[in-house]
């Protein structure tokens, strides 16, 4: 017989039901910021070794809240080279790889095709290997973005071999993890960025 350490018939998850209790609620807190639209990556700041010129950019940011989700993004970079001009990362999250072969928005009404800068789609594996994440840069002139952020209505077509996927980046009420990463891009672009060197 075993010395008795008061655990009776107890196993180690049944010991502490508070710490459980509390493990849980953390959990909870977590997933429940992660999902609002607001939270994300910030803008990076930096300089060409080229010719000295600040550069802006931000990872593509999904247009859907969740994961697991077949949805579309947007991220952007900017260089005050070409200060009229920004490079929209637009992004596809699925269960498997696709090209993307074209970009349309429609901004309160007004739709404008996007040119691509390449005609490779990049990928990349993303939360393990559950999420698939496919980018292609598009050129538009800056004041798009502009236009993204102070409209009431954006949506986002993106074009693949096999068909198109639309989403909202803003729509009413409704807004996007993307519109309020180019709201942060756009802060940075204009020097408001308290993290740029």
């Amino acid at each position: 017989m075993r010395g008795s350490r008061g655990l009776d018939k107890q196993g180690p998850e049944e010991q502490n039901p508070k710490m459980k209790c509390t493990i849980l609620s953390a959990l909870a807190a977590l997933l429940l910021t992660s999902c609002g639209t607001t939270t994300g990556l910030s803008p990076k700041t930096s300089r060409s070794g080229f010719d000295n010129a600040r550069v802006v950019s931000i990872a593509p940011h999904g247009n859907r809240g969740g994961w697991g989700v077949v949805g579309t993004g947007i991220g952007a970079q900017w260089s005050e080279a070409h200060k009229d001009d920004v490079i929209l990362i637009i992004a596809v999250y699925d269960s498997a790889y696709t090209g993307i072969t074209g970009a349309e928005l429609n901004i309160d009404g007004e739709k404008l095709a996007l040119t691509p800068t390449a005609y490779v789609t990049d990928m990349e594996s993303i939360a393990g290997d559950m999420i698939k994440k496919s980018t292609q840069p598009f050129v538009t002139k800056l004041d798009t973005v502009e236009k993204i952020i102070k409209s009431k209505r954006t949506w986002l077509r993106v074009s693949t071999p096999t068909g198109t996927l639309e989403d909202a980046v803003i729509d009413g009420a409704t807004d996007s993890k993307a519109y309020h990463a180019l709201k942060r891009f756009m802060d940075a672009v204009k020097g408001h960025d308290t993290s740029s060197p």
